[in-house]
């Protein structure tokens, strides 16, 4: 199993909009999709508080490589995304980043 920790800074007063597309298109289509979401998380100590950080998990990188090919053509996603731009006022997302983590032989993830 590997893990993939998604950073989205969100552009400045969009945070709310950010939550709000997470949790009604993106996570939705991620399950539908059969991509694990671990966990979806705010810094709450730092400068940091205009971000999200979400885990997913993948069988390997060949398995995410494929979720993600479908992921970013699912008519769902891509109709919801700019509908949700339209409403939004443009783009949520500043900047984005990933980290890929394989779990240690003695962490509780495996």
């Amino acid at each position: 199993m590997i893990y993939e920790m998604r950073r989205y800074d969100a552009m400045p007063g969009k945070m709310a909009n950010l939550h709000e597309l997470m949790k009604t298109l993106a996570i939705p289509v991620f399950e539908r999709l059969g991509i694990t979401v671990v966990g979806c998380f705010n810094p709450i100590v730092g400068d940091d508080e205009n971000c999200l950080i979400y885990l997913l998990a993948y069988e390997d990188m060949g398995a995410r490589q494929k979720a993600w090919e479908q992921f970013l053509v699912d008519p769902e996603w891509t109709s919801g995304r700019a509908a949700m731009a339209v409403k939004f006022g443009g783009p949520v997302v500043a900047k984005s980043n990933s980290l890929f983590l394989k779990p240690t032989d003695y962490s509780g993830l495996k």
